[in-house]
């Protein structure tokens, strides 16, 4: 089966039509994989007592959850937007803004650097880091607030 137009609203990046089974399949299998591990953590956890592993075990089953979500998460019917399906929330107001550039982004990751290095290391760094946390978070909702 060809694809007639690039424009067809019926069909996604790769031709198929919004029946596929593609999507649906790809999303079974993260599940089942996610489900695989996490047994698979369980049982790890129990055989060996070994608290790394089996952390790291259930956090990749999480995200097997996670990918397996997202893939087979519904798109909207073709023709409908979310607009439609939020009465109330129309308009070309309703669209998402976000800055051209900030700095706020990073301010959030490094903080969240130290708060990670202040649980290890002790109070003298988490305090600190907590501040800066709470400074980089409300600098960040300042200027998602006045959209600079």
């Amino acid at each position: 089966m060809s694809v007639t137009s690039p424009d067809d609203r019926d069909r996604d990046d790769l031709g198929r039509e919004d029946d596929s089974p593609g999507f649906d399949i790809q999303a079974r299998i993260f599940a089942g994989l996610g489900v695989f591990l996490t047994g698979l953590s369980i049982l790890y956890g129990f055989l060996t007592y070994e608290w790394a592993g089996t952390t790291m075990l259930a956090l990749t089953s999480g995200l097997m959850f996670t990918i397996g979500a997202y893939v087979g998460w519904k798109k909207p019917a073709p023709g409908t937007s979310v607009d439609d399906a939020e009465p109330g929330h129309g308009g070309a107001a309703a669209e998402p803004w976000f800055p051209a550039a900030s700095v706020w982004p990073f301010a959030v990751g490094l903080a969240l650097v130290l708060v990670g290095n202040g649980l290890l290391l002790g109070t003298w760094l988490l305090l600190p880091a907590a501040a800066l946390l709470a400074f980089a978070l409300g600098g960040f909702v300042i200027q998602a607030r006045r959209r600079v």
